[in-house]
């Protein structure tokens, strides 16, 4: 029997993900938070609020959705996503709701509502459940497979523990749906906790798909 090696992932990817996530790291070491306090505010504040670090964090989120794009395209054609259609479409939501994130700006605190405010909520909302319920839909198909169980408990664990942090989101829009009202509440921190356990998730995908690239062909 004989293995045959995946395709590496694209490169282009690597360095677009490591510059986002320096970056991102970056503007929460900048003096003051650049303005914006990382407990409380959320970090769509820094577009708001601040020239350099808004540039500097919009710069960084499009390299990231650039950088998942890319993993994407390769798991779809070598990788875990191939003949998958509802988990690519999960994955196709989550990319379109961050560069919604990225490119239309939330509603200024304390401000009146806007259409522009309303579909970077909307995008949110869809940012926040799209990736987790990729998630949960692998766990679910492979959580009984020898093969892959432990690619599968791993982002189901993920899954579980980011729909944990949206409750908070949830419970806030519940009580009060107008303009401003997540960055009203102290949900910076919770929402941080998300993007680690979206890179983490995205990290675990990567590694079960070129896991499941490699595949055993007779000589």
């Amino acid at each position: 029997m004989e293995t045959t090696s995946p395709r590496p992932l694209p490169r282009q990817a690597l360095y677009l993900a490591t510059a986002a996530l320096a970056t991102l790291i970056g503007v929460h070491m900048l003096p003051g938070s650049g303005g914006v306090d990382p407990v409380r505010d959320l970090m769509s504040e820094y577009p708001v609020r601040t020239a350099e670090p808004g540039v500097a964090y919009t710069l960084a989120l499009l390299g990231a959705n650039l950088a998942v794009v890319l993993l994407g395209a390769h798991w779809v054609r070598d990788g875990l996503l191939r003949s998958r259609p509802v988990a690519t479409t999960l994955l196709g939501l989550w990319c379109l709701s961050l560069l919604g994130l990225t490119v239309v700006l939330k509603d200024p605190v304390g401000g009146p509502g806007t259409w522009y405010g309303t579909v970077h909520m909307v995008c949110t909302v869809v940012n926040f459940v799209s990736l987790p319920a990729l998630c949960g839909l692998l766990w679910w198909r492979h959580r009984g497979d020898p093969r892959w169980r432990s690619h599968a408990r791993a982002v189901g664990v993920v899954a579980g523990l980011t729909m944990a942090c949206v409750v908070p989101f949830a419970l806030v829009l519940l009580a009060d749906s107008g303009p401003g009202a997540l960055s009203d509440s102290a949900l910076g921190l919770v929402e941080r906790c998300v993007v680690v356990l979206d890179v983490v998730a995205i990290a675990a995908l990567a590694r079960w798909s070129r896991a499941s690239g490699t595949v055993v062909v007779g000589r």
